[in-house]
């Protein structure tokens, strides 16, 4: 018996899961998204002078990208897609210029994730068909707004969020 991606009984008569194209698309271009920002982490954490905030960094990459990684390949391997080729395992250099600034990679890091709120609402919202699929995305959207919310006090605290100018009317 089949209901949805769930089967009892026999494997012989067991369906594979269904995933439709765009669905396909939307798990494989955010894992090759979270493979690039964790090679720019990486390379930016080269620069980033502030404790805190290279904290900050480390674990946006071990408990927020790495693990949703990990989750993006075993949902692209459920399906058996290809997933795409790896970054490096790490992208370190010695820095002594100061040429980026901490403030430079906060806000690289701000919008980024403004960036991935969007994607993740679009896959949502084209994601109709396989509900675990959607529902992992909106668990990524959670925990990226969860991760937004933090980064607009740190980013307030440290006076390098641009505040528009209140206007009183």
């Amino acid at each position: 018996m089949q209901i949805g991606n769930i089967h009892i009984g026999s494997a012989q008569s067991a369906k594979p899961p269904a995933l439709t194209l765009g669905a396909a698309y939307n798990l494989w271009d955010n894992l090759v998204s979270r493979y690039d920002v964790i090679m720019a982490t990486q390379f930016y954490l080269n620069y980033v002078h502030d404790p805190d905030f290279r904290i900050i960094l480390e674990q946006g990459l071990t408990m927020v990208l790495e693990q949703q990684v990990n989750e993006l390949e075993k949902e692209l391997d459920k399906y058996k897609i290809p997933l795409p080729e790896r970054p490096p395992k790490s992208v370190r250099f010695d820095s002594e210029a100061n040429i980026i600034s901490d403030e430079h990679v906060f806000d690289r890091l701000f919008k980024g994730i403004q960036g991935f709120v969007d994607s993740h609402i679009d896959a949502i919202r084209t994601t109709i068909y396989n509900d675990p699929v959607r529902e992992l995305f909106v668990k990524f959207l959670k925990k990226e707004l969860d991760v937004y919310n933090q980064l607009c006090k740190y980013g307030k605290l440290k006076g390098w969020i641009l505040v528009a100018p209140i206007v009183n009317f």
